[in-house]
């Protein structure tokens, strides 16, 4: 095969990666079984068989204790994959939560020099959504690891090389430098991607059986970086349909940085009427329609008002929203009575060690246990009092908590992975449409990246507000996760929109600031929805001027998520291109308060000279040779389209 990729078998324990006929990487495999303490490792094993397939190859290694491990490698001209199986010679049962059906490094100078450019970037993708968490592009250091995914590129050229697990139903999944060695990239399943980012105190799940399969790992190479994530992206969208909502791009409000828990019935509903009166007759708006959202606090509302307000968000053509965090338990006292549960108290659905005590508290809150049958009694109770209550959208948070490793109520769930699907599939059994008679929007906050598909939306950082800082945050997901609007999700959530003060802000954020906060928004494939307090001075006359924007918002209504112009380290780029409607596209960036000239290079995005309007101003700029300037006083950002 001179294009594409295929493998090549070496005669010690290493298998050879080559597109067409170049060494991309050369890799072995290991595992350990708990039961013995023994550990297999190909390099030091026997090749007792070979067998070619139609896809690749089928090798089975024997150490001398007896372990076997079978290495299955397939290879296409899209890319290749890897997988192995643990399993005993003499039949008995294994025991494992130690798999790396991939230990990946440079065969020599033949393989790309990115192996050995002291200035290449690896990708460290976080688990989660939580605490803060960041992308970073950095150098290759012992001990790094990414998530599920990472690509290892150079940032001058692009040219880069995806490993990316498949799987995520069983295995935490990572890629990693061994504490040994910068140089390797392993693909780990189990424990070895567990810690204080996946936010676990227990150690990774075991998994026994006659043969025991670890995840599957995809290898991509190529010119660049970005489109090698937009493959991986396909290829996971090609085995896994993701949930539609039919009505758009979501417009509305969300209470929780405008209102936190000063939230009442009264400023509630004249979010909605300011919505509906003021801002939807200037195009803030999706088929005619706002959703307006109810966050945390909202149990303190009385139900008759409750029920009131989505009585006169409907009669207005208005879809209402609620909230739930149905993973995590943030009682001070667990003995305390589980509402709509009378008899049933929290202390018997959280998740407990292997000693039977509740897990730490994580972000505020214990995991429950989602294999627990009260707890599903209860999860399915609350989805029926939302759709008995007319309720069209959930914003669901810390979902991370119902992947942390413990001891589950139901024996056959061995690992936090296999705990989240049940809780996912709980979800989405309860707030399916025909679960809940009419089209339902699930909203993923706080969230893994993967498992993907459930939710219609999943949010790209953490809490994000409106100032500059913000903005980069935000930004920095953007540079790194574009790519999984449309893909993973239907939607990338840029959290609500803070265009004046959020109750955590210590001043209000300048003009530029708020413009440059909404159209991070409205490039992000996206969920557009506001969050003020729309009582304090200037913020309806703020809002009406940044969110009143039609031509802006009809970028956002598109749902395309514009992709950045390059990486950036552990920060965030400042140019983003698209194509809407066949006309080009960019988004440009400041947060920094000085002056500043921010040049793009449309060549590279496959845009053409010409001149360039912003949607923001109405300035117009001319762009030559390729290139494109714009100079701000400020944290700001202008939305250029082609003339």
């Amino acid at each position: 095969m001179k294009n594409g990729y295929r493998w090549m078998i070496e005669a010690d324990g290493m298998f050879t990666l080559l597109e067409g006929e170049r060494p991309v990487l050369t890799a072995c495999a290991a595992a350990a079984d708990d039961s013995s303490g023994e550990i297999i490792d190909t390099r030091r094993a026997v090749l007792k068989q070979q067998t070619e397939t139609a896809a690749g190859w089928l090798l089975t290694y024997e150490n001398e204790a007896g372990l076997r491990l079978r290495e299955e490698l397939t290879a296409s001209e899209q890319g290749a994959e890897a997988r192995c199986f643990l399993s005993r010679a003499d039949g008995m049962p294994v025991s494992t939560r130690d798999m790396t059906p991939l230990s990946a490094r440079a065969k020599g100078d033949e393989t790309p020099y990115l192996w050995r450019d002291l200035e290449a970037r690896m990708l460290q993708v976080p688990y989660d959504n939580d605490m803060w968490m960041r992308y970073e592009a950095v150098a290759l250091r012992a001990g790094r690891r990414s998530s599920d995914v990472t690509v290892l590129f150079r940032e001058d050229t692009r040219e880069g090389l995806l490993l990316g697990a498949l799987d995520f139903d069983v295995w935490k999944n990572a890629a990693a430098c061994p504490g040994t060695d910068a140089r390797i990239l392993e693909c780990r399943c189990g424990q070895g991607a567990c810690g204080e980012d996946t936010h676990d105190a227990e150690p990774h799940g075991t998994l026994t059986g006659q043969e025991i399969a670890s995840s599957r790992f995809c290898i991509l190479y190529g010119p660049d970086w970005r489109s090698l994530l937009e493959t991986y992206g396909d290829r996971l969208a090609s085995e896994r349909e993701i949930r539609r909502w039919s009505l758009g791009v979501p417009f509305g409000f969300n209470s929780y940085a405008g209102l936190a828990f000063t939230l009442n019935a009264g400023n509630f509903r004249e979010s909605g009427e300011f919505l509906r009166e003021q801002l939807q007759p200037l195009g803030f708006e999706n088929q005619g329609m706002t959703c307006v959202n109810l966050d945390g606090g909202w149990q303190r509302i009385p139900e008759t008002d409750m029920l009131a307000i989505r009585d006169e968000l409907h009669a207005a053509g208005q879809l209402a929203g609620i909230y739930d965090a149905p993973f995590a338990c943030f009682y001070p006292d667990l003995e305390t009575e589980i509402p709509l549960m009378p008899g049933h108290r929290f202390s018997e659905i959280v998740l407990r060690d292997r000693k039977g005590r509740p897990l730490p508290r994580v972000d505020r809150s214990v995991p429950y246990d989602v294999t627990h049958p009260v707890w599903q009694q209860w999860t399915r109770l609350k989805a029926a009092r939302f759709r008995d209550w007319g309720y069209d959208y959930l914003k669901i948070d810390f979902l991370s908590h119902g992947g942390m490793e413990g001891q589950h109520a139901d024996p056959s769930v061995r690992t936090g992975r296999e705990a989240l699907k049940v809780g996912y599939d709980l979800l989405e059994e309860c707030y399916s449409e025909e679960a809940m008679g009419r089209p339902f929007f699930l909203s993923l906050s706080i969230a893994p990246l993967f498992p993907f598909g459930t939710g219609n939306a999943r949010r790209i950082s953490c809490d994000a507000f409106g100032l500059s800082e913000d903005v980069e945050y935000v930004l920095n997901a953007m540079t790194y996760s574009w790519w999984t609007a449309g893909r993973l999700y239907q939607f990338n959530d840029p959290d609500h929109i803070v265009l004046q003060r959020s109750f955590c802000m210590l001043r209000d954020s300048s003009e530029g600031e708020a413009r440059a906060r909404y159209t991070s928004a409205a490039i992000a494939g996206s969920v557009m929805l506001l969050s003020e307090d729309y009582g304090r001075p200037g913020a309806r006359e703020r809002t009406i001027r940044i969110a009143g924007n039609a031509e802006v918002n009809a970028a956002a209504r598109s749902g395309i998520a514009f992709r950045p112009a390059a990486s950036a380290g552990s920060g965030a780029c400042p140019v983003y291109t698209a194509r809407i409607d066949g006309c080009p596209c960019l988004a440009l960036f400041s947060w920094r308060e000085q002056r500043e000239t921010v040049c793009a290079d449309l060549r590279d995005a496959g845009l053409p000279d010409g001149v360039y309007r912003d949607l923001w101003t109405g300035h117009r700029v001319r762009a030559e040779n390729g290139r494109l300037s714009w100079t701000f006083e400020g944290p700001d950002a202008a939305l250029l389209r082609a003339e």
